[in-house]
């Protein structure tokens, strides 16, 4: 604990003790009063796009720029207004510091390389929310049991880069769908800031902060509380999904179905679970790729997900993973000393994410190892029934030979500050390693093909 956690700590005691506590309360969701249909992420284009987004604070921010300004800088034909590569993306899902720069993408689209840097990425937000923590005010209303740092970096995201921009605009038709996704602390489960788990538990996205969502998504635990949603559940005429009740009958059949199930069954119980409270993305999936997952678990296999997600038209869908996942540093193995309680900390915390990860992405592959198959097979060039090209583009920050202070990037500290130069070095990474993966050249290669006429 560094001298201004000791302060802010002894503050707030002193504040609960005097007898003191705020009856501050964190902002209400609004209720939703008639649900609505679900939208398809997805296109009627020939390329369905989708984009994962790990966490890792502002790391994670400035090399998923890195990969999105080389799309953005990526145009597909030669025309002055030709679209890029960046607008071809259908969907984006993310977690933790991903999220931050998805939920803003989503929000202004390209005007996010004129605008993110100066916002975000060349602050020192990490100094700025301690100091709005440490404020007499903020002291006051922290000693409330209904108020706490979570909400105070939400109202740190709607000043400095949302607004009060609701979360139906990452839904809407002006760019891609953009997922952000939380941790469901007691259901131990991501939770999706999506239509579908905003209408069963009977919540408003038109009348929901971007903002508020990201920091649920952001909330790292320890340094921030939860934010906290109300769960409306069975109040606005929300039919119960026909996958809930087929996954609740199946518990030894398919287990990952089941599981599923089970924790959307709880927000139905609506009296026994009337608050969620939700923690930083990464905790549940610190890739991204649950959102994806979870759809190929409901429609059993990736086979009957993409029939059910992607038109006719489709000719190939492309997974861009971009993983910015931290690397332990080695130099405490070199040290009989025990380790700081912060270093314990975070080796405790990567350790079993690193693991986790690895198992995510196995599970994905496997399911898109047939596909895989059929591309490496004899070409279907007439294209009639023939299922599309899968592209699968894993851009993994622990790749890239650049070097900060004599570190590897990956080993930059998940925080809301970066070192001197580490944004300019993390954009350069991301662009570099896109640029330079064979499954995007290919890409390039097909696409430029078909805009020619030979595909």
């Amino acid at each position: 604990m560094n001298r201004h956690q000791r302060l802010y700590a002894i503050l707030l005691s002193l504040l609960l003790l005097s007898g003191c506590a705020s009856t501050a309360r964190f902002p209400d969701n609004p209720p939703l009063i008639e649900a609505k249909p679900a939208i398809t992420p997805y296109s009627p284009d020939s390329t369905t796009l989708l984009l994962t987004l790990s966490g890792g604070g502002s790391r994670a921010s400035a090399f998923a720029y890195g990969v999105m300004e080389a799309l953005y800088r990526t145009p597909l034909t030669t025309r002055p207004d030709a679209p890029s590569l960046l607008d071809k993306v259908d969907m984006i899902s993310a977690v933790s510091g991903g999220s931050i720069i998805a939920a803003y993408y989503g929000l202004y689209g390209e005007e996010m390389f004129e605008t993110f840097r100066e916002k975000f990425l060349e602050r020192d937000v990490r100094n700025e929310i301690r100091q709005r923590m440490l404020s007499l005010d903020n002291l006051s209303r922290l000693s409330s049991t209904t108020f706490g740092s979570g909400d105070i970096l939400d109202e740190y995201f709607r000043e400095t880069l949302f607004g009060n921009r609701p979360l139906s605009e990452l839904f809407d038709e002006q760019g891609p769908v953009v997922i952000i996704n939380a941790t469901d602390l007691f259901k131990g489960s991501r939770f999706g800031f999506t239509p579908e788990l905003f209408s069963l538990i009977c919540s408003d996205s038109e009348h929901f902060p971007v903002a508020r969502a990201v920091a649920a998504s952001s909330s790292v635990p320890l340094i921030f509380t939860p934010i906290t949603l109300n769960n409306r559940a069975g109040s606005c005429g929300y039919p119960t999904p026909e996958w809930i009740g087929r996954g609740l009958t199946e518990k030894h059949q398919k287990p990952r179905l089941y599981r599923l199930a089970r924790t959307w069954s709880r927000y139905l119980d609506q009296a026994e679970h009337p608050y969620i409270h939700l923690l930083d993305g990464g905790l549940a999936d610190n890739l991204g790729l649950r959102a994806m997952m979870d759809q190929i678990i409901i429609h059993d296999g990736l086979d009957d997900s993409i029939r059910r997600n992607v038109t006719g038209n489709t000719k190939r869908i492309v997974l861009i993973e971009i993983d910015a996942a931290a690397r332990l540093p080695i130099e405490w193995e070199k040290k009989p000393d025990h380790p700081p309680q912060g270093v314990i900390l975070d080796a405790a915390t990567t350790t079993p994410l690193s693991n986790y990860n690895f198992e995510t992405k196995a599970y994905l592959h496997r399911q898109m190892g047939p596909w895989l198959q059929q591309n490496s097979a004899l070409p279907c060039r007439e294209k009639i029934n023939c299922p599309p090209d899968l592209y699968i583009i894993e851009i993994n920050l622990d790749d890239s030979p650049e070097q900060i202070n004599g570190q590897p990037l990956s080993t930059i500290p998940t925080d809301f500050t970066l070192p001197e130069q580490a944004a300019e070095r993390l954009i350069d990474a991301g662009q570099q390693l896109l640029r330079n993966h064979p499954e995007f050249k290919r890409l390039l290669h097909d696409l430029y093909a078909e805009m020619a006429g030979f595909r």
